[in-house]
């Protein structure tokens, strides 16, 4: 199993990218009023389940490595990343940290491999919105179109951006709909979120299974 590669979830559209802009520049995000309301919403304070779809994009290859898998968020218990095609396996992230468990219960930590941990933060981030932990480390910029919306996420460190890029994130009103990763034209990760349902109720079973 290529850990890196399991930690990289990703879009699959190509979308017009944001430009970087002090015009785009949002110097408090979470108070501006043209974006309070919104990131109120995508910060995940009930349960949620969705759907993905990664795309890995490499110089070397013509078409894109595939996967498919599921997110689960409980707010209490962290985040669990299922993937299901081409190998099964599940990436959990929560207060103790994070944990990669195979399809047969076997469990480990994930390597102290400091690109895998950059993009994996940076990416449970994301997905439990956590904008005050990324605005520790990132500048954002931002730009609403009607319902839709993009935020990019520029590191602090420059060390972050030669390992991975810009993290851009687009939606439709309150639903996060793709996250992309792009170092370059020829090297980038993307995903489609899609099927999101929030208030599962998550059976004992699935928490043992995906959580711990």
């Amino acid at each position: 199993m290529r850990l890196l590669f399991l930690f990289l979830p990703l879009l699959v559209c190509a979308a017009e990218p944001l430009p970087l802009t002090p015009q785009t520049l949002l110097a408090d995000p979470a108070n501006d009023p043209a974006w309070r309301d919104l990131f109120a919403q995508l910060t995940p304070n009930k349960t949620r389940q969705s759907k993905f779809e990664e795309r890995r994009f490499f110089p070397f290859r013509k078409e894109p490595v595939v996967l498919t898998g599921e997110v689960r968020i409980v707010p209490e218990l962290g985040l669990s990343l299922r993937y299901l095609t081409p190998e099964k396996n599940t990436l959990i992230a929560d207060a103790q940290g994070l944990l990669l468990r195979d399809d047969q219960g076997r469990e480990r930590t994930p390597p102290n491999d400091s690109r895998a941990q950059a993009a994996t933060s940076a990416l449970v981030r994301v997905l439990r919105f956590d904008l005050a932990a990324l605005q520790k480390d990132f500048a954002v910029h931002g730009r609403r179109e009607g319902a839709a919306w993009t935020l990019a996420f520029v590191a602090r460190d420059p060390a972050f951006t030669a390992l991975l890029g810009t993290l851009t994130i687009r939606g439709e009103n309150h639903e996060l709909r793709a996250i992309e990763l792009v170092k370059s034209p020829t090297q980038r990760i993307e995903i489609a979120i899609r099927d999101s349902v929030e208030d599962v109720l998550f059976t004992g079973d699935t928490l043992r299974r995906f959580f711990r």
